[in-house]
């Protein structure tokens, strides 16, 4: 990009230091303050590493009022305001609804329920098996847990059924039934990046492209809200009583084919690390949650599915998934709480990865 250079002095009064330096030929020689790169540096990283940046990106000797021009792309890119960033318009803000007029005798009727749930399934040795779930997020796009894709060899992904083992989906105890869902294959696995495998887990995200947009026009298929805006992304869960829903082994430690939920308690940050923190493989950074009581868990086959949340979403009350099923202890609803990856510290990842 850079043609040649050329010595020359210029007092650096944005900076407070006259240097000799070579000024750059470049094609985007920009006033200082039209760069966002050099302005965020300039803001929250005043140091001697920023001047020398400046100094090395300088162009030109003309100023505007007192400011230089400089190179801008020398920069780093300025980070993207997550509330202003320019995929949030990828995620449908119809989302996360919940069904409050079908309450029957207290309990929340559950065929559809949870419009969002996935089932990924995989190409095994024994034939094509559901082994992992997930939550859509848009039409285009399932958010699982990076261990559901890391490694492994996924068909497709099914979404709006309840009870995998049944061609037609009937509710306990009514009249409701269901027999339409949609099975659609996966054109891009994206695992976070950083992720790690046991027995130290990290990062532990990921996104599945879809082949072809899901069908939200009818009942049994929506997306999930996510922690879109910083009061979300900060809200405290401590104490806080989440839902979680899959088709995972049960207490008997049999897998079950029709979808279930459970509600659960979040740990504190203390308390998970008190849990999990004296084994160093662990990460016990903001980037996990911890939920879970003696004989309520999720388990092995939830893996990928949604922590979920009622709160305020756009001026309407929403389930919001705030965490990702991750890893727990062996023994399933033992004393020890489940972990789950915290959705509100990759959001940044999620809307800078997924596309139109």
């Amino acid at each position: 990009m850079f043609k040649s250079f050329k010595l020359i002095y210029l007092a650096l009064t944005c900076i407070g230091s006259v240097s000799v330096i070579l000024a750059k030929n470049c094609d985007d020689c920009i006033l200082i303050t039209s760069c966002p790169g050099a302005v965020h540096l300039a803001v929250h990283e005043k140091n001697a590493k920023t001047e020398d940046l400046i100094k090395q990106s300088l162009c030109s000797l003309e100023k505007v009022n007192g400011l230089p021009k400089v190179c801008c792309s020398e920069f780093p890119q300025a980070p993207v305001e997550l509330d202003h960033h320019p995929n949030l318009e990828l995620l449908p803000k119809d989302c996360g609804e919940i069904e409050g007029s079908r309450i029957v005798g207290g309990e929340v009727a559950k065929l559809y329920e949870f419009p969002w749930m996935v089932l990924i399934s995989y190409d095994t040795r024994i034939g094509r098996e559901f082994l992992c779930g997930g939550s859509l997020i848009s039409p285009l796009y399932v958010l699982t847990a990076a261990h559901c894709v890391h490694g492994r060899k996924i068909a497709g992904v099914r979404i709006g059924d309840y009870d995998w083992r049944s061609k037609i989906d009937c509710e306990k105890d009514t009249n409701l039934c269901e027999s339409y869902y949609q099975d659609i294959g996966v054109s891009e696995a994206l695992p976070h990046p950083a992720y790690q495998g046991p027995p130290v887990v990290r990062n532990d995200i990921a996104l599945l492209r879809l082949r072809k947009p899901v069908n939200l026009t009818v009942k049994n298929a929506g997306v999930i809200c996510l922690p879109v805006t910083k009061e979300l992304r900060e809200r405290r869960l401590d104490a806080e009583q989440v839902t979680v829903a899959g088709w995972g082994i049960t207490e008997h430690n049999t897998p079950s084919s029709v979808l279930l939920k459970v509600i659960l308690p979040v740990h504190s940050g203390e308390m998970c690390r008190a849990y999990y923190g004296r084994n160093s493989k662990e990460d016990t950074t903001n980037n996990i949650l911890c939920a879970g009581v003696l004989g309520k868990d999720s388990c092995k086959g939830d893996s990928g599915g949604p922590l979920m949340l009622e709160g305020n979403y756009d001026n309407e009350f929403k389930f919001i998934q705030h965490g990702i099923v991750s890893y727990g202890p062996s023994q399933c609803g033992s004393h020890f709480p489940g972990v789950y990856t915290n959705v509100s510290s990759f959001m940044k990842w999620i809307l800078d990865t997924i596309k139109p």
